[in-house]
């Protein structure tokens, strides 16, 4: 008697499904893609790579040495980074206070950015609750961040 074999693509959809990959991949891409599109329609020319500035730049100001090395790129990519929003308006070099090196701040059209995502970044969980329920969205949405934050603090622990 032969052993049954499997289909390739049961497989396939099996694996996507324990991976989570495939699930999360697509999840943070669309979430990513209705943030840039709805920015775009409200006036704002950002490129994907400038989030690395944005998600690491304290209020109060960042030294490009610190966003850098929050982002996990090197100090020249950062520059270059900070360079393009600079030139867009969105932040500016200020002089820090040990005189040596300069603190990048958000300027005002950068703060109406940081509004505007903000806004839609409601609106795309608006969107998410109306197709899958807002208690369930809150739910999947508090278990990912427990599930990120325990995996963040034990991020030594990786093979």
């Amino acid at each position: 008697m032969s052993k049954r074999q499997a289909n390739p693509g049961d497989i396939r959809q099996q694996a996507n499904r324990k991976s989570l990959v495939h699930s999360l991949a697509f999840l943070a891409d669309d979430f990513r893609e209705r943030i840039r599109h709805n920015l775009r329609q409200r006036g704002h020319r950002l490129q994907t790579a400038h989030t690395k500035v944005l998600v690491h730049l304290d209020m109060e100001g960042t030294r490009l040495t610190d966003l850098a090395e929050r982002a996990g790129i090197s100090k020249q990519a950062m520059g270059k980074l900070v360079d393009e929003m600079e030139d867009l308006g969105y932040v500016c070099r200020d002089p820090h206070s040990d005189g040596r090196a300069k603190t990048i701040q958000f300027t005002q059209d950068g703060l109406r950015l940081l509004q505007d995502s903000s806004a839609i970044v409601d609106e795309s969980w608006q969107y998410y609750a109306q197709h899958f329920g807002a208690a369930r969205l809150e739910k999947f949405r508090d278990e990912l961040h427990d599930l990120y934050t325990v995996i963040r603090q034990n991020k030594g622990d990786r093979p």
